[in-house]
């Protein structure tokens, strides 16, 4: 490091601590104590009183950088241990791997107090726009319009959290379908963003990469930290799921159980980490509090769906959404298509969804086999979210044969549309059927699919019976879920 470059980061250090020394001191510090005598000075303070936060905001500041659970710890043993006169050396000790991975040393720092920190990391860096990304986005403008909270994702070496770049704002706030990323999606305002005494909200389900440090500020900064619970699959299910999710889930469960409250997005959802958090008491935990905000029966907003077809359909057709991975059952769609085709039954099975490239390229190899045959059906990847509500629209119903599920967003979206779906009879799935416009089936069975999917076929009487269901229910909206989920992380009690 050369010279210009070592006093800047010594001035930024000098920064960074004048900005915490308020929570940490009652002395008022004289402004031309430099950079060495005031570390000391605070370690000399946080040593008289090691609690966990201070201790975590001290880290913070020094190493330029949000702490792991371990420096945390480390450094509050050596605080405990030091003398007056090495209290310092104690901190830098303990925090010199966050310090070490902390890659811009100019990083100057600005302490919030009593504010709501919402991190939508993966929302404003990428385009995806599936389930959570789909909940994410048409949550915040309602977040952001009642409350104007202050929007965060991570910095480029993962170290901390900082304000959202204009074109990041947009991906989360202003999302349109086909929207693209921007030339530098992973460009920051350079100031690390400090929560004291504050809450922190984490909608998604956060990379592997970023748990750690997640971990110790619910377990150690004093901050109130609030998840959004979409489901526990990748565990009570592994044997869906790729091992690396697993692993990832394993992780995040540590997460879960140092935050303060957790809001499910279904009973279903409720029941899982409510078990979770039960089972804390064999290490002395109580846990979060675990409650539940069913999501909403409705399109995300702002979608205009394309426009209808000049002329009709040649057949009935059978829509199916959902990413391509076993748990979602396209092939037992396939197989009661089939059953159905073979007994003289004439539809268009439309599969819409992306996943691994792998198990894509299986389900199109299957598609493209019964296509030679003469049957109608076909795989949709990349469908814009006009597209998506158009073929909502156009099908003479949705068959979602999920074997679990946390929600089950195709279900809802699909009712709200006023189109019938066939759906899985346990789980979150029949939770949305219980108020109508639904067959419910055994998504281990594929003759009860084709039964079900033969029924609707053939009864225009049933069809119509479930699309006037499906019309009935009482009407949500996105809007509203926003608002009963920010009061979940504000009024429920830890």
């Amino acid at each position: 490091m050369s010279e210009q470059e070592t006093a800047v980061a010594v001035g930024a250090l000098r920064q960074r601590l004048r900005a915490v020394a308020p929570h940490l001191t009652t002395e008022v510090l004289p402004d031309d104590l430099g950079v060495g005598a005031l570390l000391a000075r605070l370690a000399e303070d946080v040593a008289g009183d090691p609690s966990d936060d201070r201790v975590w905001l001290l880290c913070t500041a020094v190493a330029g950088g949000y702490p792991s659970q371990a420096e945390v710890i480390a450094v509050r043993r050596g605080l405990e241990l030091a003398s007056p006169a090495t209290a310092f050396s104690a901190v830098l000790a303990g925090v010199a791997r966050t310090a070490a991975e902390q890659r811009e040393g100019d990083v100057e720092a600005v302490v919030l107090v009593g504010a709501t920190l919402v991190d939508v990391e993966f929302c404003a860096k990428h385009v995806h726009n599936t389930g959570i990304q789909r909940v994410v986005r048409s949550t915040m403008p309602t977040w952001q319009e009642d409350h104007a909270p202050r929007f965060v994702a991570w910095s480029n070496d993962l170290t901390g959290y900082r304000d959202l770049s204009p074109s990041q704002r947009s991906l989360v706030l202003e999302w349109t379908s086909g929207a693209s990323l921007p030339e530098d999606p992973h460009e920051h305002p350079p100031v690390l963003v400090i929560p004291w005494k504050s809450t922190i909200v984490i909608p998604e389900v956060p990379s592997a990469l970023l748990l750690e440090r997640q971990s110790a500020y619910a377990r150690f900064s004093g901050n109130r930290v609030g998840l959004v619970g979409y489901d526990a699959i990748p565990i009570v299910s592994a044997d869906y799921m790729v091992n690396e999710e697993s692993d990832r889930f394993a992780h995040y469960l540590g997460l879960v159980k140092n935050s303060h409250v957790i809001s499910c997005i279904s009973e279903t959802t409720g029941k899982e980490f409510a078990g979770f958090a039960t089972s804390l008491s064999a290490q002395g935990l109580a846990g979060p509090s675990v409650v539940v905000a069913p999501l909403p029966v409705a399109l995300p907003p702002k979608v205009t769906e394309t426009a209808v077809a000049t002329t009709p359909r040649e057949r009935p057709l059978v829509l199916m959404v959902g990413s391509i991975e076993p748990r979602k059952n396209q092939q037992a769609v396939l197989s009661a298509s089939r059953l159905l085709w073979a007994e003289g039954l004439d539809f268009e099975v439309l599969i819409i969804g992306g996943g691994t490239a792998w198990l894509v390229a299986e389900l199109d190899k299957d598609i493209r086999a019964l296509q030679r045959e003469g049957r109608h059906v076909s795989l949709g990847r990349g469908v814009s979210d006009a597209d998506l509500a158009a073929a909502y629209r156009d099908a003479s119903f949705v068959v979602f044969p999920s074997l679990q599920e946390g929600y089950g967003l195709p279900v809802a979206e699909a009712l709200a549309k006023g189109t019938p779906v066939i759906t899985t009879k346990y789980g979150s799935t029949a939770e949305i059927a219980a108020a109508g416009g639904c067959l419910l089936i055994d998504p281990r069975d594929d003759d009860d699919i084709a039964r079900a999917m033969r029924d609707i076929l053939t009864d225009n009487d049933l069809r119509e019976k479930l699309v006037a269901e499906a019309l009935a229910r009482p009407t949500e909206t996105w809007a509203g879920y926003a608002r009963q989920l920010w009061a979940d992380f504000h009024e429920v009690s830890a």
